[in-house]
């Protein structure tokens, strides 16, 4: 291939470099080379552009600053003269040798070593397909309790078709069991408003009642139903949903409960406690009239019509099957929500014991505060007396050894919500607070804290040891620390705020969708600093408390991040991926399928037996190239085009060209493409800023260390490592992502597992284990990479170089 080689001085910056010894040495190679004060300033560009119309070269390779910004600078300057990004390979004779090594000769001579590298990799045909990916206008949102419904009608209003799935046959989930929500002590069924307040007539918020939101043209309401197997990826997902029957046709029932009311069977209402009867034919949730009615048909005696004979619309077909349809979407909203955690687990508080009936959950105690609840919002014991005093148990399997380590965030909150509602209603109750900590961390939660205390609500810091019975009341037995003293607090009733865990099922949908599921149990953000919404599936979204316990504030704003992120996809109607595939040699493939185990995106699919000729199948939508595969084949049957290990061999064969040479040991640092390289960038800005004006300082790290980049460490094979040492490498640091921190999920983890089995290799081979060491670094961590390096050059020292 015919090589053009573009050689930088950076306007000056980099004259401890010989730039006629350089341009020699890189001419006696096939292409040519020249050379320009500052390429990246509009007479350097129109310098580029002229060289490159008049010599027509195949690739490019560009000696100057870091590929890091190079990259971005060139990349219209590239589309000007037809090239693709990935014809031009960035030498880095700045950051990596002219601000950290200040001796002339060995900088020039590390920067030959460096452009040969790159040269060597420039004469590869790396020129990467771009896959077009058509985006279906349509979203999946799973699960419709506040966040789900945030998310739902944020899409529908920007014009987008929402499919809104529920198991339940409600809308609202877990608020639709709360009665009122903490600070603004107002409706848990309301939902933002869609409008603009001043423009529409708008208003903050409706009742779930009157919000029309079944009736959106572009939302279409998937209740009593369930997502079965999904096929596809971002921009073209086939979903399949199964809805039971309700045994009502929702688009003609009209709520006039005359089917209720004929009814003949009576049975324990679960989500009122079995404190009231409801009817095998009944609304799931009284205060909501966008929920229709749902028959209980396992309820039904054999024969009975009474519902159906009754309703004035023919709304009611007790012969209504399942029914199973396939949707298109183009990404996914998932809102799954939690729910509360055992309480029969936390076995020293007994709830559910004969005895300890008046023990409930923060869920129950909300249902008997409701008007709409079984005791039409009196408090009252399960035998009908009345409550005189209640004792609220906060963190009950929160922040726990032996249950669940983490907050669940809003369970203070909860439990002084209803101690204010308690002391608001009946002031003669006597409410008392047990807690750890009160976490009152949100707008106004302070002073929410304040109220409860000043209408009496007392607050004892201290987690009970053990609630007990006397046949007739409750003891708490609890430990008052602010007092220095243990109490039994007598008590009609106690109420346990108990830890928020991950909805059911979450983990078989992660599955389906090769989503990740968080050591709490929880769906796994992208990253917790800013991609809190994101997972490590393209399309596919997080919200509410489907990622971790949240208060509504939270949950409501993470729904509409999500949505406005998705957004941004299904409204490209296409999109363009421009880095490379894994690419599988079938012939090669034994089937051996590690491959599918190593990545970490799903991306890898065995192919059915009737595909003769097809083992296994690489997704290209979904597979963003980390080369993690190629370092687990066993057959050598993987590469990722740009980033294959024949060209990272040639690459190094250029980076160890003088070796032999050299009467010091060498060390390899192969690093990775994203935090591992910047913080070699970082250290040489650090020397760089250390040298002030133009004095140079020595550098951060030896000279004698060289740096190569790779896509992933998880792309780091033994193969790779071996034939390092073998083309003359005596020292080898494989410098990384942090392990929870890496940009391709698990490569960082994989390649520390590696080195580890590595290490016991070269020792099994004569060859001391101290030449390859592993490092996690970040930007701002690069100290870390320097101290890593001279601690390798110093025990080289030592050890010598390698006798091959």
């Amino acid at each position: 291939m015919k090589v053009g080689t573009f050689l930088c001085n950076c306007g000056g910056s980099l004259d401890n470099l010989d730039w006629n010894e350089l341009q020699g040495f890189m001419k006696e190679r096939p292409g040519f080379c020249v050379y320009h004060e500052s390429l990246c300033s509009k007479e350097g560009k129109d310098f580029f552009k002229e060289a490159v119309g008049r010599e027509q070269p195949d690739s490019i390779v560009f000696g100057g600053c870091t590929p890091k910004t190079a990259g971005y600078l060139f990349e219209d300057v590239m589309k000007e003269v037809n090239m693709s990004p990935y014809q031009i390979v960035g030498a880095n004779l700045r950051e990596h040798i002219g601000w950290v090594e200040p001796d002339k000769t060995l900088a020039t001579n590390k920067a030959k070593a460096v452009l040969l590298s790159s040269y060597n990799k420039a004469n590869f045909e790396t020129n990467v397909e771009k896959h077009r990916i058509e985006i279906q206008d349509s979203a999946v949102v799973i699960g419709a309790g506040p966040a789900g419904l945030q998310a739902a009608q944020d899409l529908a209003e920007k014009g987008h078709k929402v499919y809104l799935i529920d198991r339940n046959s409600y809308i609202g989930g877990n608020a639709a069991k709360m009665g009122t929500f903490f600070p603004s002590e107002d409706c848990a069924t309301c939902m933002p408003s869609n409008g603009v307040k001043g423009i529409d007539q708008s208003h903050v918020r409706r009742c779930h009642y009157r919000s029309a939101f079944d009736l959106h043209p572009n939302i279409k309401l998937l209740i009593n139903s369930e997502v079965g197997d999904i096929k596809g990826a971002l921009g073209n997902y086939s979903v399949e949903v199964k809805t039971k029957p309700t045994y009502v046709k929702m688009d003609k029932c009209i709520n006039c409960n005359l089917c209720t009311q004929k009814c003949p069977v009576e049975f324990p209402d679960e989500f009122n406690l079995g404190m009231v009867n409801r009817k095998a034919i009944d609304l799931p949730v009284k205060v909501s009239t966008s929920t229709k009615y749902v028959v209980s048909r396992e309820k039904c005696p054999e024969g009975c019509t009474e519902c159906a004979k009754v309703c004035p619309v023919d709304a009611i077909d007790l012969n209504m099957q399942e029914e199973i349809q396939t949707i298109q979407a183009g990404g996914f909203i998932l809102a799954t929500g939690f729910e509360e955690l055992d309480a029969k687990v936390v076995e020293e508080y007994h709830y559910g014991v004969p005895g300890y009936e008046n023990i409930v959950t923060q869920t129950e105690l909300a249902r008997l505060l409701d008007i709409a609840g079984p005791t039409n919002g009196f408090l009252r014991k399960k035998n009908g007396e009345k409550v005189k005093s209640i004792v609220i148990i906060n963190c009950v399997g929160s922040r726990s050894q032996k249950y669940n380590i983490w907050c669940s965030n809003v369970c203070c909150m909860i439990g002084i919500k209803h101690a204010l509602k308690i002391k608001e209603k009946f002031p003669k109750v006597d409410v008392t607070c047990c807690y750890i900590d009160i976490r009152a961390v949100g707008s106004n939660y302070e002073e929410f804290y304040n109220k409860a205390r000043d209408l009496g609500v007392k607050f004892i810091r201290g987690r009970p040891a053990e609630v007990e019975t006397d046949g007739t009341n409750l003891y708490v037995q609890a430990e008052d620390s602010q007092a220095d003293q243990f109490v039994t607090i007598k008590t009609d009733m106690v109420a346990l705020s108990m830890s928020m865990v991950a909805a059911p099922g979450i983990q078989e949908l992660a599955k389906k969708l090769k989503v990740g599921i968080s050591n709490t149990g929880y769906f796994e953000a992208l990253y917790s600093k800013f991609k809190t919404t994101e997972t490590k599936k393209a399309g596919v979204f997080v919200a509410g408390t489907a990622i971790a316990p949240a208060d509504i504030p939270t949950s409501l704003n993470r729904a509409g991040y999500a949505a406005s992120h998705l957004d941004m996809i299904l409204s490209k109607g296409s999109v363009e991926k421009k880095f490379p595939t894994a690419e599988i040699d079938n012939d090669k493939c034994t089937l051996c399928e590690l491959c599918v185990t190593a990545c970490p995106f799903g991306a890898i699919d065995v192919i059915p037996v009737e595909n003769p000729g097809v083992k296994m199948q690489v997704d290209p939508v979904s597979c963003l190239g980390c080369g993690q595969c190629v370092s687990t084949c066993p057959a050598s049957a993987i590469g990722v085009d740009y980033y294959s290990e024949d060209i990272i061999l040639k690459q190094l064969e250029g980076l160890l060209y003088d070796v032999k040479d050299n009467p010091e040991p060498t060390i390899v640092t192969l690093a990775c493409w994203e935090c591992a390289y910047s913080a070699v960038d970082a250290s040489g800005m650090a020397a760089r800023t250390l040298a002030h004006t133009t004095k140079m300082v020595p550098g951060a790290y030896p000279h004698n260390v060289r740096v190569l980049p790779v896509q992933c460490t998880g792309n780091i094979s033994a193969r790779l490592i071996n034939n390092t040492f073998a083309m003359g490498a005596d020292g080898i640091i494989i410098l990384g992502c942090y392990e929870d921190k890496c940009h391709y999920d698990s490569g960082s983890k994989a390649s520390t597992i590696r080195v580890a089995l590595m290490k016991q290799m070269l020792e099994y081979s004569g060859i001391d284990p101290a030449r390859l060491e592993k490092e996690t670094v970040y930007f701002m961590s690069c100290d870390k990479f320097d101290i890593t390096a001279k601690k390798m050059a110093n025990k080289l020292k030592k050890l010598g170089k390698l006798e091959r």
